[in-house]
């Protein structure tokens, strides 16, 4: 296949799941014998008046603020975006969005033969997630033009969903009712990049990788790691990921409230390969946001053989089994009881370990995603 990928995100600024996704994907797919190639805003040529135009909307919005800022920011880079994909439209089978302003333009410009893929990575409706980013206010003209544009998007019947999660294939059910969406779920994917070379778990520290924000709750790890010195478990912690400096202020406050003995590293954003080794050679990989599309830090854990527990949220159950759950309803004591016995537990430790590798294997590595997506592709492309 021919595929054409594209994204408003920075691929060489931004650090988020979609970004690590959408590389992987290019990695595995190449891998396989097909052409695919990534365009975003920023492979666009910088010296353009679009471009130029594009970053003085982004220099506004941080100046004042307005939420029509941000919509021009929306337009200028489907506009870069449509101009980069005219010039190619012809060379490629598949374009593959890993956002609606991508897929947008990918619907207006495509060619009947060309079937149009959209990587839903939502956690929540893709307009409100504007709005809790601060790049949009609630209920103002410019949040009402977004959504009208993201609803007949997602609508659109030449469109072929690929949902990264169950979870998120019920709430675009949830958002759209009434319309009979094409849908399959392509999980994310983590390639095997075991250290053979390392003396792994060596180290005796706790993991998080992940924005530093309220939504990923850092802060109830905090709480957890009190609990446990109470039960006389000193573990340090290893925090990975960018950070929102009022997010860390709360925290470190929580920290000297509880007058927390256990050292707490912020590492802030790292490069792949380094988190990678940090999160191979930590004890225990412990997720606590409440919600997530889909979780995909917790099967990089799991592919370089490091043991999981996460608190629940909806997708969690698509990644772990029961025995790795942190309830809902446990409160933060409870909660480190469950984690006491599996860091001071090899055994537990080890078996929950094995457990979880063999998860990923039949499920999160790059072969799944070749055969769903190609599958996929030859279904869609013989209903078109």
């Amino acid at each position: 296949m021919r595929i054409l990928m594209g994204s408003i995100l920075n691929m060489d600024v931004d650090m988020n799941g979609v970004v690590t996704t959408a590389k992987e994907q290019q990695v595995i797919l190449r891998r396989n014998q097909h052409d695919v190639r990534l365009i975003t805003p920023y492979t666009y040529r910088q010296k353009s008046l679009l471009f130029f135009l594009l970053r003085a909307s982004s220099v506004a919005f941080m100046r004042w603020g307005y939420s029509i800022f941000t919509l021009i920011n929306l337009v200028l880079k489907g506009l870069i975006l449509a101009h980069q994909t005219l010039k190619m439209r012809k060379n490629y089978d598949v374009f593959h969005a890993h956002d609606l302003i991508s897929a947008c333009v990918f619907l207006l410009i495509s060619r009947t033969s060309t079937v149009t893929f959209l990587n839903a990575h939502f956690y929540m409706a893709p307009w409100d997630e504007f709005v809790e980013g601060g790049y949009i206010k609630k209920n103002d003209l410019s949040y009402h033009i977004l959504k009208y544009l993201f609803v007949k998007t997602l609508s659109n019947t030449d469109l072929q969903l690929l949902p990264v999660s169950e979870r998120n294939l019920r709430l675009l059910n949830k958002l759209l009712p009434k319309k009979q969406l094409r849908s399959v779920v392509l999980y994310p994917v983590v390639e095997n990049k075991i250290l053979e070379d390392k003396n792994i778990r060596n180290s005796s520290y706790l993991i998080n990788v992940g924005s530093l924000n309220a939504r990923k709750n850092q802060v109830g790890l905090i709480d957890i790691l009190a609990e446990l010195e109470a039960l006389g478990v000193f573990c340090p912690l290893v925090l990975v990921g960018p950070e929102d400096p009022d997010e860390k202020n709360r925290v470190l406050d929580r920290i000297s409230n509880l007058n927390l003995q256990s050292p707490v590293h912020f590492l802030g954003q790292k490069n792949s390969k380094y988190t990678q080794t940090l999160i191979q050679s930590a004890l225990l990989y412990v997720h606590t946001a409440k919600t997530e599309s889909f979780g995909r830090t917790l099967v990089e854990a799991m592919s370089v053989k490091t043991a999981v527990v996460a608190h629940e949220y909806e997708a969690l159950h698509e990644i772990l089994d029961e025995e790795a759950i942190i309830k809902s309803e446990w409160d933060a004591c409870h909660a480190a009881a469950f984690l006491k016995t599996l860091i001071e537990d090899n055994s537990s430790r080890e078996e929950l370990q094995k457990s979880q590798y063999q998860k990923y294997l039949q499920s999160f590595t790059g072969e799944q995603l070749v055969s769903t997506y190609t599958n996929t592709f030859e279904r869609f492309w013989r209903n078109t």
